[in-house]
């Protein structure tokens, strides 16, 4: 699985003990260089994100970039070529996530139940929904507590206002101690089931 961070500020990068200076994924999407990602926890391919990708202007798409190989043609450069490819995306930045959502089989807007996330999730899908072939689309809603009346309600209410599927991730100690430490999501626990529902709704 190879994971691409396009977030300038590069927080899965980090979150997986990477640096996080952007250079060379802007490099490739310049068409500068071919892309070499990074081996980091769990065999995981890291293009790391960060500051150098608030320059780009015209950045190639994605898919292209991917497929850059200096001297031939072949699709991928001397790494194995990934069953998945992950991409995170900024949130507002108009440039870098749509380049994300034109690459993409499948879309997931992660935003926490308040009015303004909830306006930015609405934003980014109406962006996926209008492109041809249209992604499969779904929002994931982050630290939904039971014990408010409003999360518990979120997830239905939303499903019906987006006409999209809804996956909610609860609240979870042991998910937050984990990538506080930089370390893996916890295999067992709320969150943990969470996170496979979400796994099983991308066909992983």
């Amino acid at each position: 699985m190879l994971l691409v961070d396009l977030d300038p500020q590069g927080s899965a990068s980090l979150a997986l003990g990477a640096a996080a200076d952007g250079e060379h994924l802007a490099a490739v999407l310049n068409g500068t260089a071919a892309p070499e990602p990074a081996e980091v926890a769990g065999g995981l391919l890291l293009l790391a994100g960060g500051p150098a990708l608030e320059t780009l202007a015209d950045p190639r798409p994605l898919l292209d970039a991917l497929a850059k190989r200096s001297g031939d043609d072949a699709t991928f450069p001397d790494w194995p070529r990934p069953d998945v490819v992950l991409v995170d995306c900024p949130p507002g930045h108009p440039t870098l996530d749509r380049l994300a959502l034109a690459a993409a089989d499948a879309v997931l807007v992660a935003a926490e139940p308040h009015r303004l996330a909830i306006a930015g999730a609405a934003r980014v899908l109406d962006e996926a929904k209008a492109l041809r072939p249209r992604p499969r689309c779904a929002v994931v809603l982050g630290r939904l507590d039971p014990r408010r009346g409003l999360d518990r309600a979120a997830p239905e209410l939303l499903a019906g206002a987006f006409n999209a599927t809804v996956l909610a991730i609860h609240q979870d100690t042991a998910l937050a101690a984990a990538l506080n430490a930089g370390g893996l999501p916890p295999e067992h626990g709320r969150a943990a089931d969470d996170l496979r529902a979400v796994a099983a709704w991308l066909n992983l």
